[in-house]
């Protein structure tokens, strides 16, 4: 016959009764300090994100803008030498950009930095390309440059 030992501390909790205040404040402690490690994380994610939708929306406009001039005659592009500003482009992601283009005659280089300064409009004999220069300027803030492309466009000799 089997001798009963008193079990009392292996016996389990009733189900009625909850946790302690003790490891209910514990256990919110941790929860915190481990939130508080997470949240500098979490910011840094939502504004890498932000600044990715923006330059995916710029690149999209840059995109649009160069198809546009890709179809147009070297007379047309020569209609539209030096700085042109456009501003009623669509909206790509919810931001309406603001598009700065330049045009220019091959005669001298175009300079990124200083566009305005370096942008040759006298069409020459024998001018047979246009450099091409498209900014996309930051939706809130029309002095921030957010993406730049340029291009030479050249047509045969006929």
């Amino acid at each position: 016959m089997r001798t009963k030992l008193p079990l009392k501390f292996f016996r389990t909790k009733s189900p009625l009764q909850g946790f302690t205040l003790t490891e209910n404040l514990v256990s919110l402690i941790v929860l915190s300090i481990t939130l508080t490690a997470m949240l500098p994380a979490f910011m840094n994610f939502g504004l890498q994100n932000a600044k990715n939708r923006q330059l995916t929306g710029a690149t999209s406009v840059a995109n649009s803008v160069m198809n546009d001039l890709r179809s147009q005659s070297m007379t047309e592009l020569d209609a539209q030498l030096g700085k042109t500003v456009l501003t009623n482009l669509p909206e790509q992601n919810g931001n309406k950009y603001q598009v700065d283009q330049y045009i220019c005659t091959k005669s001298s280089t175009l300079n990124p930095d200083n566009p305005n300064g370096t942008c040759s409009t006298t069409v020459g004999e024998n001018d047979f390309a246009r450099q091409i220069l498209i900014e996309v300027k930051a939706p809130h803030n029309p002095n921030e440059t957010i993406y730049r492309v340029q291009t030479v466009f050249s047509r045969l000799r006929s």
